[in-house]
């Protein structure tokens, strides 16, 4: 004997019998995409002025010292604190944090 129901809504949840499926089948709702974009990284550019990283990764910076009052050093002085020089290790550490896209 079969039971009345008032709604066939409620038919269908007193009874899995009655169901027309015979599985129960649970689907995921469906989300949409999600780009998840990082944000960049920005360089100070005052280290960018004054560290110039090398082909094999290492960072060099110029010589201090020769920006005036430079009568009284000797020429050889003078010619030693032109050229570059490549920073200890833990200088180099706090340039490398500033110049994030440098190798």
């Amino acid at each position: 004997m079969q039971a009345v129901f008032s709604s066939r809504s409620s038919a269908f949840l007193a009874s899995p019998g009655l169901c027309r499926r015979s599985s129960a089948v649970a689907v995921a709702p469906v989300r949409p995409a999600v780009v998840v974009v990082e944000a960049k990284l920005k360089t100070r550019k005052a280290a960018a002025k004054r560290f110039k990283v090398t082909g094999s990764g290492k960072i060099t910076a110029r010589h201090a010292g020769k920006q005036h009052m430079n009568e009284k050093m000797s020429t050889n002085h003078k010619r030693a604190l032109s050229g570059h020089f490549t920073l200890a290790a833990g200088d180099a550490y706090a340039a490398a944090k500033e110049l994030p896209y440098a190798r």
